[in-house]
């Protein structure tokens, strides 16, 4: 299932102002996603860069289609998170701008002073622990109904993550092709934009600070977490384990039918779709 990468321009608009708790009595998980939206509009088009210097490299059709389709996706998913980034940064968070920077420059740094193979292993260590993340939340029918516009944009980007979980590793191993070096690069990358987003969480939370919670926040709590799954080292394991596996292949991994009832939903909701 889920074997056609559709690009799928969406029509979200966000208010003005938006309260970045949007888990209800749970600052922690609200600013975890919030770092990982931040995170997109520097990283994903360092992705589109890194694909398209590959571009020329690969000579199979079937993953020149992916590169092209992967590259415009992500260019509409850092569009769309740019816009709702600017409300949170119009919450009171002064200190992400020095991050944010740091973080750019990283990207800018890599594409001119790094090899190709380094910048397509980044690509593929960052997508396949989005994968693995991502079906993990997702499985098997999404976040539910009745989603704020934020959890509309997150379940319609994780969507086309899956749609296109096999393109860089198919770039990586078409241009390149070495597993070790793929592992020890990958994993470097893993690490280095994980840091980052726990660095934006644990400021955010200085900023915002969890209030002690009584028995109401706790089942306000409670009741917010089957909108998104806790993620942790622990039940991500299993996938994270397979990731770094000689034989490993997003192309062996099954998505849940549900998630192409999502996809199908969202293309629907698309004002345009290629």
């Amino acid at each position: 299932m889920l074997d056609t990468i559709t690009v799928r321009h969406m029509p979200f608009e966000f208010p003005a102002e938006i309260d970045p708790v949007f888990i209800d009595g749970d600052h922690e998980r609200s600013f975890a996603f919030i770092a990982g939206s931040l995170l997109l509009p520097h990283l994903e088009p360092y992705l589109i860069r890194s694909m398209k210097a590959a571009e020329k490299h690969v000579t199979d059709p079937a993953v020149l289609e992916g590169l092209n389709k992967f590259a415009a996706q992500e260019g509409q998913h850092y569009q769309m998170h740019k816009k709702f980034n600017a409300t949170i940064r119009r919450a009171g968070f002064p200190g992400l701008e020095a991050l944010e920077k740091e973080l750019s420059d990283d990207y800018k740094r890599f594409t001119r002073t790094k090899s190709l193979r380094f910048n397509l292993a980044y690509a593929e260590g960052f997508e396949a622990l989005t994968m693995n993340a991502v079906k993990h939340m997702m499985e098997p029918n999404g976040f539910g109904d009745d989603l704020p516009v934020f959890m509309q944009m997150v379940e319609w980007h994780f969507v086309e993550e899956l749609e296109h979980r096999t393109v860089a590793f198919d770039v990586y191993d078409h241009v390149c092709g070495s597993y070790l070096y793929r592992l020890i690069a990958g994993t470097w990358a893993q690490w280095h934009f994980t840091s980052w987003m726990r660095r934006v969480t644990k400021y955010m939370l200085k900023a915002k600070p969890q209030p002690k919670r009584g028995t109401e926040q706790v089942a306000k709590r409670t009741e917010a977490a089957p909108l998104i799954k806790p993620t942790s080292v622990g039940n991500l394991l299993p996938g994270l384990l397979r990731i770094y596996l000689p034989n490993y292949s997003p192309h062996d991994v099954k998505i849940s039918p549900g998630i192409q009832v999502l996809a199908d939903k969202y293309t629907k909701m698309a004002i345009k779709i290629a």
